[in-house]
């Protein structure tokens, strides 16, 4: 099985397949492409969006050449004969700014959109890219939106500019200029002294180290505050969060270190993307870690409780808020990468369509698997009798249902035939069903009869295992026997405890019959003999007598 952090790199890997092949993905997609004129109306430095006009200016700050940094400054309050001169100057105290006292936001606080982002409180031209602290105040850089040769593009605001032209021009050294070589200080690589390359890296040991003493050092002064904290179950939830914390608060720290060591915004800004992907997939295995502990916590305390019904809820919300988490860590993770997930969105609906056309039965069963966990038709630990199978159901999951026959064979079921079929729940059973006919002689009198029925009558009145309404009636004559009937209902808990009272009450049923001086009929027949009687001879004709007057 795949370990929770592999997932999430898994993620990260995922996104960063998306940002190198989106474009020619979304090539494929004809209602995602843009039209032919607008494409041809394309901003030549991609400066459409306020996330492509920064990361722009940043590559211009890398080529070391101030030229290629005034396209993306707002020079529109001069005299465009000045705009050669003043624009590298400012382009070049602009670099100043941001690489001593300021830097760049958050790569996700940056839009993606062509409009910027709405609702921070600026004018619908304006943007925050960065910000820069004067005089010990944090003030926002923005960027400003207009129209240059037809196209809406942003660029650097005049404010922001007159922000750098106020900063004064300091020679003196960064911290790493002090201690590295000049070997690294003269060698440069992407516009970037070696040395600051160094620092970058010497600065994210730093940080991981200072985190993990922080968080390792909090959980030894709190467990020992709290001596509870260190076993049982807050020992159970608490201890598997502090390395993926720590890393978190690393990824934190290394947001604000980079800055006060002085590190260029060139370097800053090729390793914030990858730092922020990390503390992503940090925080998405910290709550990762944080779920699945809180739901073996949930479990067990059902199980304990013995609260079957809510193993399954515990169980199907567990999945369900690691999916989420995994959704968000991935639009995070592309939002840090710069891809605009509108165009994105569109094409997974699209796909989605087809996904859904050919997994109807995926979705039909994914539909069922919530229901059941809604409904709670059947429950884990349930004897049931599933689509004519009878077992125990292990485990509800999000596609199936698994069922421990009579058998011990493991019989999985799909949730969405489970929904649409007859299910029948022995453990939902508040009572068992005594139902009896007993089959007494023929030779049994009615004296005899009548001492039967009232002492098992008397006998289930008095016995609390019985609920009421029960009867006992003789109900007709059998081909060989007596029939008496006996209704009732057995209070138990469980099969098992019913079977114990029906073997008391059958015991107790065979001494009353035997007490009445009575007994159970069998199957049997009588056969009658009788001896064949031979014919009577006829009777003589007799003749009358004639008269003697007739003589």
């Amino acid at each position: 099985m795949i370990s929770s952090p592999l997932r999430a790199l898994a993620g990260a890997l995922l996104a960063l397949f998306l940002a190198t092949h989106g474009p020619a993905l979304a090539q494929m997609v004809p209602e995602a492409a843009a039209p032919p004129s607008e494409a041809a109306a394309a901003d030549p430095w991609g400066r459409e969006t306020p996330r492509g006009a920064t990361d722009g200016l940043v590559a211009a700050f890398a080529s070391g050449d101030p030229a290629e940094v005034v396209p993306f400054l707002d020079l529109s309050d001069l005299p465009p004969e000045r705009h050669r001169f003043v624009g590298r100057r400012l382009a070049g105290q602009l670099e100043g700014l941001l690489d001593r006292s300021g830097g760049l936001l958050p790569s996700y606080l940056i839009s993606t959109a062509p409009e910027g982002q709405g609702g921070d409180g600026l004018a619908p031209d304006l943007d925050r890219f960065a910000v820069a602290r004067l005089d010990g105040r944090s003030l926002d850089l923005t960027l400003r939106r207009a129209e240059v040769d037809g196209i809406p593009v942003w660029r650097v605001s005049p404010a922001a500019l007159a922000l750098a032209a106020a900063q004064p021009v300091s020679d003196r050294p960064t911290l790493y200029d002090r201690w590295a070589p000049e070997a690294l200080r003269d060698r440069r690589l992407a516009g970037v002294p070696l040395a600051a390359w160094a620092a970058v890296g010497l600065t994210f040991l730093a940080t991981l180290l200072v985190a993990a003493a922080l968080v390792w050092g909090l959980w030894a002064l709190v467990s020992r505050l709290i001596p509870r904290l260190r076993q049982g179950s807050p020992a159970r939830l608490l201890r598997p969060l502090r390395l993926p914390l720590a890393l978190v608060v690393g990824g934190a720290l290394f947001q604000v270190t980079p800055a006060l060591v002085g590190i260029p915004v060139v370097a800053r800004a090729a390793v914030t993307p990858v730092v922020e992907i990390a503390a992503w997939i940090a925080l998405a295995w910290t709550l990762w870690r944080l779920v699945h502990a809180a739901g073996e916590e949930g479990l067990r305390s059902m199980t304990r409780r013995e609260r079957l019904g809510a193993v399954s809820v515990v169980a199907m919300a567990r999945r369900f808020a690691k999916a989420v988490i995994v959704v968000v860590a991935l639009i995070l993770m592309a939002t840090s990468l710069g891809l605009d997930l509108t165009g994105w969105l569109a094409a997974l609906g699209i796909g989605g369509l087809a996904i859904a056309l050919g997994a109807q039965k995926t979705i039909e069963h994914l539909v069922g698997g919530v229901s059941l966990i809604a409904d709670q038709p059947i429950r884990v630990g349930d004897f049931c009798q599933v689509d004519g199978v009878m077992g125990t159901v292990e485990d509800i999951g999000l596609r199936s249902t698994r069922l421990r026959t009579l058998d011990r064979t493991l019989v999985t079921i799909p949730n969405g035939a489970i929904s649409s079929t007859r299910i029948e729940n022995y453990a939902g059973r508040d009572r068992f069903h005594w139902h009896v006919t007993l089959g007494l002689r023929y030779e049994t009198d009615r004296g005899q009869m009548g001492a039967v029925l009232a002492r098992i009558d008397r006998m289930l009145g008095i016995d609390s295992r019985i609920a009421e309404g029960h009867r006992v009636r003789f109900v007709g004559f059998g081909a060989s026997s007596l029939d008496v009937e006996i209704f009732a209902y057995i209070l138990a808990a469980d099969y098992p405890a019913s079977l114990a009272v029906r073997e008391e009450l059958n015991l107790a049923l065979m001494g009353i019959v035997d007490e009445c001086g009575t007994g159970f009929a069998f199957p049997s027949s009588t056969v009658y003999l009788a001896r064949d009687k031979p014919a009577a001879a006829p009777a003589p004709r007799r003749v009358p007598a004639q008269s003697s007057q007739a003589a």
